[in-house]
């Protein structure tokens, strides 16, 4: 853990005992070693992992957030559902920080600016431009802070290994530029100003996830699904059974055999 997180505790009124905060948010023990931590805005592994040979335990749940334990053989993930946003997975996963984990997957669903990135691909991020204001607050001094700058992955090399091991599953992967916003519904009044900086994908929280896995100090990936194109038009909502089909089957089959994968490999 780096001295700014560190410091960020230090400085936090909210508790002072993070083990217990842990447990009441999401179930999760400080006493036990997890392989995989996984955040997930929205997605739940009862839903996700259905159709995996695992072991799934509901931890906690609360109105908009939940815990899961997902065990399967020599392996145990971590894994918590965070509402959508990046000021939800700064206060959710910056409490993860008090647990024993290895590595760190941030899943969810992406919308699509390009006609050649389809409905269904698997993405991860080149780099997430932060066009959104809450990550100045994991600054030390907030007026510093420059929305729409470029955020990397934290561990480029690990995100290079697990590129090649999906590769090697017979999957394809994209690894494009991310824009990440602050609001769904408004984003498309701003689409030339989006697009202007040269991104395939659009979502709402990797640039905060890469920013807190670097303070967390843990090898970390983010795993997207692309669920709506603009560029083609195929919407977040009212997808045709066609297009939920294609999309769920990356969501409840090639997703939950990476993770596994990845729970697996020491």
């Amino acid at each position: 853990m780096k001295k700014r997180l560190k410091d960020i505790f230090d400085a936090d009124k909210s508790t002072t005992d993070y083990g217990a905060a842990i447990m009441a948010e999401f179930g999760l023990s400080v006493d036990k070693h997890y392989d995989l931590l996984v955040v997930a805005p929205g997605w739940t592994p009862p839903k996700i992992m259905a159709n995996a040979d695992v072991e799934i335990m509901k931890t906690v749940s609360h109105s908009y957030i939940s815990g899961y334990e997902v065990r399967g053989e020599g392996y145990l993930m971590a894994w918590i559902q965070t509402s959508p946003g990046a000021c939800s997975l700064i206060d959710e996963l910056s409490l993860c920080a008090a647990l024993d984990f290895d590595k760190l997957v941030f899943v969810g669903a992406v919308g699509s600016l390009t006609k050649d990135i389809e409905l269904g691909s698997i993405c991860t991020p080149f780099y997430s431009i932060s066009g959104t204001l809450a990550n100045g607050y994991l600054m030390e001094d907030i007026r510093e802070y420059e929305p729409f700058g470029k955020v990397y992955p934290n561990d480029p090399g690990f995100v290079a290994d697990v590129m090649k091991m999906v590769y090697g599953m017979g999957h394809k992967i994209w690894q494009v530029p991310v824009f990440c916003t602050d609001s769904v519904m408004c984003e498309y009044a701003h689409m030339d100003f989006i697009r202007s900086f040269d991104v395939k994908l659009i979502e709402m929280e990797t640039s905060t996830f890469y920013l807190m896995a670097d303070l967390m100090e843990k090898p970390a990936v983010a795993l997207l699904v692309v669920s709506d194109n603009s560029a083609t038009g195929e919407s977040l909502v009212l997808r045709t059974p066609e297009q939920k089909e294609v999309y769920n089957r990356t969501r409840f089959e090639v997703i939950p055999e990476i993770l596994i994968r990845l729970a697996s490999e020491k």
